[in-house]
């Protein structure tokens, strides 16, 4: 039983602006997403798994600063390796470099005999329990990848539209054929894509780009016993005739659109009636507060009543306020209520026809950069998007400097 752990979506190396420990550069909501992943492996090695395989991106960047590197070697790497559990690792879109030449983080890892690494499409066999488990591995390929093997195939260059349908028939046959070839007795495809149909969450930070390079059901054979994807952070099945096809999701959420969702992994039963389940992680309370002061409230004591218990607790409160308003709300009752919260966001949208400047005097860049965003773009559905990437940006010259 559970012979098989599937993790998506890690993410370690993300960046969080908040609860920053001094000593080694790292958020404390870093180590939320970093201390599911453990309990992932703590399960496998609990359950005497024989292997432990990461569907795409481990690691949230192509190349990640030593500290996380460290942080998964110390707590996933070598316990499993101790407990005799093979782990393989799929490139992601984002641990996946678009130069195949260029080196990547989750290379970092090879040197290790219990560890294989996957960023070219290939099959595996392996032999648990006396039965043999076929595995289809195709880690994410960059357009520019998908584009190689379309003119690998054909010979020939081909426009951008027909080389991505063209490259869907293409990882379609290999799929198949590699399916065909596979004696075994149970098969398995892991993956890292977008099935088209799937289900989005709106997030800051999409999972599915524009021009991204997608599966269709069809490139799904019907022999397979199961398919599990990574790279969709929102947990689901999906069918392709007989084939469930699966994500495991991430194990921790990334961001506000996944406030609710149900993270954790995939524990598969090789030859039990149910062939897999959904093991459930802990994951951070989201609470989003939503605040609208009329002209005749006591704009202070309006947004105080609207804040519950938020004792350790993601906050995004949001105020939409009269022009003229927020200079009559005593901020500090406000901070001080949310001040058990784990970190809080406040955001305030004044209903205005035009608005000019800040709201508020300050030299502090982040705030500076926020204050921008949301007099500019409030209302855009990548505000969130906007302001991550622009703090990224300023800490990255702040530490030039």
């Amino acid at each position: 039983m559970n012979e098989i752990i599937v993790v998506g979506d890690v993410h370690e190396g993300i960046n969080f602006g908040f609860q920053i420990d001094s000593e080694t550069g790292l958020s404390a909501r870093t180590l939320d997403t970093h201390n599911n992943f453990t309990r992932a492996a703590q399960f496998a090695i609990e359950n005497v798994a024989k292997l432990f395989v990461i569907v795409g991106d481990l690691f949230d960047r192509t190349h990640v600063s030593p500290a996380f590197r460290e942080l998964v070697r110390r707590d996933v790497i070598e316990p499993l390796a101790e407990a005799g559990i093979g782990i393989w690792i799929l490139a992601g879109n984002h641990d996946q470099p678009r130069n195949t030449h260029k080196g990547t983080s989750i290379d970092d890892f090879r040197g290790y005999p219990h560890v294989r690494v996957y960023r070219n499409p290939t099959t595996e066999k392996l032999t648990i329990d006396g039965k043999t488990v076929g595995c289809i591995i195709v880690p994410y390929l960059h357009p520019t990848h998908i584009a190689g093997l379309v003119r690998e195939k054909l010979g020939k260059e081909t426009s951008q539209e027909q080389m991505f349908h063209q490259g869907q028939e293409v990882l379609k046959n290999w799929i198949k054929n590699r399916t065909e070839e596979l004696d075994a007795d149970f098969k398995i495809l892991f993956a890292h894509y977008y099935i088209e149909g799937a289900k989005l969450r709106e997030t800051a930070c999409p999972e599915v780009l524009p021009g991204e390079f997608s599966f269709r059901k069809d490139m799904i054979p019907d022999n397979l016993d199961l398919a599990i994807f990574g790279h969709i952070h929102l947990h689901q099945v999906m069918r392709s005739n007989s084939t469930e096809l699966i994500y495991a999701g991430a194990v921790e959420r990334i961001d506000w659109g996944e406030m609710g969702d149900k993270k954790g992994f995939i524990a598969i039963n090789l030859f039990a009636p149910n062939k897999w389940h959904f093991e459930e992680l802990p994951t951070r309370d989201m609470l989003k507060i939503e605040v609208e002061v009329a002209a005749d409230d006591d704009p202070t004591q309006k947004i105080l009543d609207a804040i519950p218990d938020v004792t350790e607790k993601l906050v995004r409160l949001e105020v939409a306020i009269g022009e003229g308003l927020r200079s009559k709300v005593a901020e500090g009752k406000i901070a001080e209520k949310l001040r058990g919260a784990f970190n809080y966001d406040v955001r305030w949208r004044e209903k205005s026809a035009e608005k000019v400047g800040f709201a508020n005097f300050t030299m502090d860049p982040f705030e500076l950069l926020k204050n921008f965003i949301e007099i500019n773009y409030s209302t855009h559905p990548k505000c969130d998007a906007l302001l991550d990437e622009g703090r990224n940006i300023l800490e990255e010259v702040l530490r030039e400097d």
